[in-house]
């Protein structure tokens, strides 16, 4: 599967006014960035987007129309799921510019990285590109279309890598994050079914839960667990047994486990895999 990241800067508030496009390689960050100026017809740029991006109408007035870069464009994306941070906004520019083009608009998958990110790393303030990128160590010159490609395709491949998949829609399925089509609505991906029964007792032990689930989404975990008589808590409280961490663990919940764990020594933390052992729930269990 090709799996590449696009970036679009525009000239101003119009869907169709690409000024900029970048498109990056996901899983060969070695391959050139595919970088071009647009010129945008009519070439009207707002104050508001040349302070963001810094592109002005003097940089682009020897450049080609979007229809002229689209030859050398159309072919990187033909077959491929396309990563944006922010997708909506990227597929609607490239939407935009082919329809004002008379270009057909080709059936793409695109997989929006702020919602990967969301779902990754619940734990951060922001999920902007540039917060991302900051928190994975992932060099960034926000706002110039292939560096932004780039770093949104360096997203996608360190969140494939962290779940050991081997593309970055395996990855989404995996988080429960939809993909998206140009011009179409948000089509949601199913991905967590129902737990079976739980085959271990839990009687009377309390479970928080920080982070993301890879095997099952946090209302399944509660459930499970109020099914082998344990009770699930939203929050760690002075009774709570065990706290069970998954991917990207929220700081709060990590810092209060650690601390009861120094005045109290009982609350315990366990990764997914032992949480899932520990109810039976890994297909080893057997009732006691």
């Amino acid at each position: 599967m090709i799996e590449r990241a696009i970036d679009f800067e525009t000239a101003n508030e119009r869907r169709d006014s690409a000024c900029a496009v970048g498109l990056a390689d996901v899983f060969q960050p070695d391959t050139p960035i595919f970088r071009r100026l647009i010129r945008p017809e009519p070439a009207r740029f707002s104050p508001f987007c040349v302070a963001v991006h810094g592109i002005r109408p003097y940089d682009v007035a020897d450049e080609p129309v979007f229809a002229g870069i689209w030859p050398d464009l159309a072919p990187l994306l033909e077959g491929a799921t396309i990563l944006a941070h922010n997708a909506s906004f990227d597929a609607g520019v490239l939407n935009a510019c082919l329809l004002a083009a008379g270009l057909s608009v080709p059936p793409l998958r695109f997989i929006c990285t702020v919602d990967l990110a969301r779902a990754a790393f619940p734990q951060l303030r922001s999920h902007k590109l540039n917060i991302v990128a900051h928190h994975l160590g992932i060099e960034l010159n926000h706002h110039e279309a292939g560096s932004d490609a780039s770093a949104c395709a360096a997203i996608g491949r360190h969140v494939a890598d962290m779940l050991g998949v081997a593309t970055v829609a395996e990855a989404a399925d995996r988080l429960g994050v939809g993909a998206r089509r140009p011009g179409r609505p948000p089509v949601t991906v199913q991905t967590s079914v129902a737990l079976p029964s739980p085959t271990r007792r839990v009687d009377g032990q309390n479970f928080a839960v920080t982070g993301t689930l890879v095997a099952c989404s946090r209302p399944d975990a509660a459930r499970a667990i109020a099914r082998a008589g344990g009770t699930f808590q939203a929050y760690i409280r002075q009774d709570t047994d065990w706290l069970v961490v998954g991917l990207s663990p929220g700081r709060t919940k990590l810092t209060a486990a650690q601390a009861r764990q120094r005045r109290y020594g009982r609350l315990r933390m366990l990764d997914e895999a032992e949480f899932m052992e520990m109810l039976g729930l890994d297909g080893k269990g057997v009732t006691p």
